[in-house]
């Protein structure tokens, strides 16, 4: 239901498949003794401990679980599955079965993802189930801040408080205004329960502008089927699914027009178009307003946003 919800089956007579994009995901890590990875190639970077091959420190092998949304090459196809993928396990297991880690240990595995790996998208599925308390003008905001100012695309988790606990705000550092920051839909077209509502005011009182209101889109983010340890599936629900589906529509579109990669001279432009385009095609279902705090711009149509931005790739 996710694929057909968010438009992917639409792409394929296309034949993207993510080829010629680097995408660096930052969670747990990644155990590839899953036979979906069989002749999967990572770029691996331990900042938990000192491996130089591929580990998942995660709680359920949560970053193996993400991966696998996007690059699975078995049973359940992965969204971009010929992108060149890093994965630099920054979280890992704590004794609450939560995955947490430093926000300085975050923040470096952004600015790795940058410097070292040179990255053209950033996926950061840090807003579920994880306790990395992140300040809002912290170390990892810097390090986002610094990414989307050259052009590197980020996408984040909303988060996983919504309800009667919902603080009304995005997880950081999904309150960068340039950051594609996402929340969770269900299979009945409605939002996710605890997917996290967003505040469209700053902390100094300024209003946040088009198309930077948060979050900007929701993705599938319930019961959502995925790669665990070893050979098992595992279903997992929450907005750092979402996320991946949104990184992965970024990967076949910045494949379809590599003008929106970042350069050594992009500031960011190229990412306010794009985002724009978003706002645009998502699906408003049900809503009345442009954006809502909780279904952002609507429901990603990726196919429909990879149509639109083919009438403005000539602009970046």
């Amino acid at each position: 239901w996710a694929i057909e919800q968010s438009q992917f089956d639409d792409f394929s007579e296309t034949e993207l498949n993510g080829e010629g994009v680097r995408v660096c995901m930052v969670d747990t890590g990644i155990d590839l003794s899953h036979p979906a990875f069989a002749n999967l190639e990572v770029t691996f970077k331990d900042m938990i401990g000192n491996s130089n091959s591929p580990v998942d420190y995660g709680y359920v092998a949560h970053g193996t679980l993400m991966a696998g949304i996007l690059v699975s090459g078995d049973h359940q196809l992965g969204i971009a599955p010929n992108i060149t993928l890093a994965v630099v396990a920054a979280l890992g297991a704590d004794d609450e079965n939560l995955n947490s880690g430093s926000e300085d240990t975050v923040a470096s595995a952004i600015l790795w993802c940058q410097d070292e790996f040179q990255a053209h998208i950033i996926s950061l599925s840090l807003g579920g189930e994880q306790q990395v308390q992140m300040q809002t003008e912290g170390s990892s905001v810097s390090a986002v801040r610094r990414a989307v100012d050259s052009g590197i695309f980020v996408v984040a988790a909303a988060g996983n408080d919504g309800g009667v606990d919902d603080d009304g705000l995005v997880s950081v550092p999904g309150n960068v205004p340039r950051v594609i920051t996402v929340g969770a839909s269900t299979q009945e077209q409605t939002v996710w329960t605890n997917s996290s509502a967003g505040s469209q005011t700053f902390s100094d009182g300024t209003l946040r502008q088009h198309p930077h209101l948060k979050p900007e889109v929701i993705a599938p983010g319930e019961n959502i089927i995925s790669t665990g340890a070893g050979d098992k599936w595992y279903s997992s629900s929450g907005t750092s699914d979402s996320t991946v589906f949104v990184t992965g529509a970024l990967s076949l579109i910045l494949e379809a027009y590599p003008q929106f990669k970042a350069t050594s001279d992009s500031n960011g432009e190229c990412i306010d178009l794009v985002k724009n385009s978003l706002k645009d095609t998502s699906l408003k279902y049900q809503l009345n307003v442009e954006h809502d705090d909780r279904w952002g711009y609507g429901q990603l149509q990726a196919f429909d946003w990879y149509q639109d931005l083919a009438l403005k790739s000539t602009l970046c």
